[in-house]
């Protein structure tokens, strides 16, 4: 059961440090454009333009 525990735990840090990877190269690029949708959390902005 503990393998299982260290697998969650492994596969949480990987996701962890793709996203802080991915934050940090996309760190000073202008926001997208128009009317849209957007989610901003501290590490991470998602933005969905309208049709």
């Amino acid at each position: 059961m503990e393998s299982v525990y260290r697998g969650f735990e492994t596969s949480l840090l990987g996701l962890a440090f793709c996203l802080g990877l991915g934050a940090c190269l996309t760190l000073g690029t202008p926001p997208a454009s128009g009317d849209g949708f957007a989610v901003t959390l501290p590490m991470l902005s998602v933005t969905l333009t309208g049709p």
